[in-house]
């Protein structure tokens, strides 16, 4: 038998998985008893892993992050090995999330010890047991590494019950939101979703989702706020048919226990599918949720990029569900990502003009770009830059206040991100990528043809 101590690098974008992951390891037996550290920047870390190595157990640094986050993750684990290099208990790196499930053999070419590929409610306790009983992590499923350059894994972790597991630590006051579906049937082509979750939805129990909304009223929170690819999905099998009853009942049974607190139902991180929206789900949603705005995706104005990408609806589908949306007395926040592969200088008028139809009608638009996230069908496809008539429209609608976004961040970071994934392929230096793509110059325009 052998003490670890484990160390999470947490920030603003994994808190969620993070909570989720110590939830596990709470109602695991074996690791149970276990106090993991959860920490929020390097030097914590840093001080946490020396102290532990000093009294004789293994630090276990956990990172939890996706596709967005990998290189500045690298760079992270990078700085880490080096200052904790002459421990006298050398720590063990462990990788896990959407990124390393993607694209595990990269991930562990990088410097990490161990990855879980898929999900790890499982997988992640599994293998801290197993260090703890020092036996082999890989005989995990999901649990992979580099031998001589040779990735030894069982495959994927399997995919849980969400009712197995809780959202969130009971023990440790550390709370996300909760998770109401997992996996997503629509599968566009540049989302990791349907691709590392699954393509059809696993819904958390209704009583198990009022349970935990119970914990967060007894501790004081004012807001609840759930996790789903679709709100109105939630109780159904099929993409864009809502099952109107069984969210009725949940909605009240939600006001009830909410006791007055805010329920965030159609807003961020529970948006609503253009398909879904019907004058029935939205007089629903009217009287029980507090948000007065609903986050939708369309991404494009093109009908032919909406085919070519995989959504399963149509521009007129978008116009319909705005019109529904502010009809009943919400705000509409609409979901746009240019430079998507195969885009062309058309596809991006027709996108510029359903923009300005929409706020003519009085939505806003939310705009990203394009990002090759890893195992998905775009995941090695370079990425792009937004022309610059496009960049130069979106600029304009951010000063009237009808358009927002973090779209030139995203582009200058997903660019930086494929030149260091294409230097280190070539090189297999992760020191030298990441020096290299910290000098790299975004170009001007590049689309992606298919």
């Amino acid at each position: 038998m052998r003490k670890v101590k484990v160390l999470i690098l947490s920030h603003k974008f994994n808190k969620n998985s993070i909570a989720a992951l110590t939830g596990a390891l709470q109602i695991c037996p074996e690791t149970a008893e276990l106090e993991p550290s959860v920490l929020w920047n390097r030097e914590d870390i840093v001080k946490e892993a020396a102290k532990a190595s000093e009294e004789g157990l293994l630090p276990v640094v956990c990172f939890s992050f996706t596709t967005l986050h990998f290189l500045d993750t690298v760079k992270e684990l990078l700085l880490l090995k080096k200052q904790l290099a002459k421990l006298p208990v050398p720590p063990l790196y462990i990788a896990g999330g959407a990124h390393p499930s993607g694209s595990v053999e990269e991930t562990l070419g990088c410097g990490f010890d161990y990855a879980v590929k898929g999900e790890g409610e499982y997988a992640f306790p599994a293998l801290t047991a197993a260090l703890i009983n020092e036996t082999d992590p890989c005989e995990i499923r999901g649990v992979c590494r580099l031998e001589n350059g040779r990735l030894v894994s069982k495959g994927r972790a399997q995919a849980v019950n969400l009712d197995d597991y809780p959202p969130f630590p009971e023990r440790l006051i550390k709370f996300s939101y909760i998770e109401i579906t997992r996996g997503c049937p629509v599968a566009c082509r540049y989302c990791q979703t349907s691709y590392i979750q699954g393509a059809r939805y696993r819904h958390r129990a209704p009583e198990k989702v009022l349970g935990y909304a119970e914990r967060l009223v007894s501790l004081g929170v004012k807001d609840l706020r759930f996790i789903t690819p679709d709100c109105l999905s939630y109780g159904s099998r099929d993409v864009g048919r809502p099952n109107l009853p069984f969210l009725e009942k949940f909605l009240s049974d939600m006001k009830k226990c909410a006791d007055g607190r805010n329920i965030h139902f159609g807003s961020f991180p529970s948006e609503v599918f253009p398909t879904s929206v019907t004058e029935e789900s939205m007089e629903l949603l009217a009287a029980y949720v507090s948000n007065g705005n609903m986050v939708i995706g369309a991404q494009t104005g093109s009908d032919r990029l909406m085919r070519h990408i995989g959504r399963s609806h149509t521009v007129d589908d978008v116009r319909r569900a705005v019109r529904i949306i502010l009809g009943n007395g919400f705000a509409a926040n609409v979901d746009f990502m240019f430079g998507l592969p195969g885009e062309t200088e058309e596809d991006e008028e027709e996108s510029i003009r359903f923009m300005t139809e929409l706020f003519s009608m009085g939505a806003k638009v939310h705009s990203h770009t394009f990002m090759p996230l890893a195992g998905t069908p775009f995941g090695n496809l370079p990425p792009v830059t937004v022309s610059p008539k496009t960049a130069a429209t979106l600029e304009k609608l951010a000063g009237y206040g009808i358009q927002y976004g973090s779209w030139k961040a995203q582009m200058e970071k997903s660019n930086r991100l494929a030149y260091f994934r294409k230097v280190f392929a070539e090189t297999g230096d992760a020191e030298k990528a990441v020096t290299e793509s910290d000098n790299y110059s975004v170009p001007p325009l590049q689309r992606c043809s298919l």
